[in-house]
């Protein structure tokens, strides 16, 4: 082997143990989750946080004055508590519907006119959880400058649910 022919050689092997070790992780992730896994291919979404986010980040993420931090923590503290409130809302919700098998609920087919009504009265709870969250948003945006307003309404929205589908509902 000539000088010229070695260097190749070792190039070669260097690309292709830099691709062998780029594409083991792409290899390793499973885009499909197994049959009868997790979901059984239903979509699984995480709810939403118990909490929006930290006074220090609010704070910080908006040069709060010492004055405006005084103002804004009632409002802050009360708006985590409906966070809270609704999370744990959610979960004896979760409970109580696996406790009773899921409500016979069945994804894909069309729910029961008692399954609506209850989807209907949950719907309902977790509007009302997040108009309460909306007038504690609205209090804490209140007591900010303009510029901070801004900046603020760029931070993500306090969420208790996410309302499913985009249409009308249904009759």
């Amino acid at each position: 082997m000539t000088f010229s022919t070695e260097s190749l050689v070792m190039r070669s092997l260097a690309v292709a143990t830099l691709v062998a070790l780029l594409a083991s992780p792409a290899f390793a992730q499973n885009a499909t989750p197994p049959a009868g896994g997790p979901g059984m291919g239903q979509r699984r979404f995480q709810p939403p946080p118990n909490h929006w986010m930290t006074f220090d980040s609010l704070s910080q993420a908006l040069s709060l004055s010492a004055d405006q931090r005084t103002k804004i923590t009632p409002a802050y503290t009360a708006l985590n508590g409906v966070m809270k409130d609704a999370a744990a809302r959610r979960q004896a919700i979760r409970q109580q519907m696996q406790a009773s098998g899921g409500g016979g609920f069945t994804p894909g087919q069309e729910p029961t006119p008692e399954q609506r009504a209850r989807m209907d009265s949950v719907r309902a709870e977790m509007q009302g959880f997040q108009a309460e969250a909306d007038q504690w948003y609205a209090a804490i945006r209140n007591n900010l400058t303009p510029d901070q307003q801004t900046k603020f309404d760029a931070l993500p929205k306090p969420m208790v649910f996410r309302p499913m589908g985009g249409g009308a509902p249904r009759q």
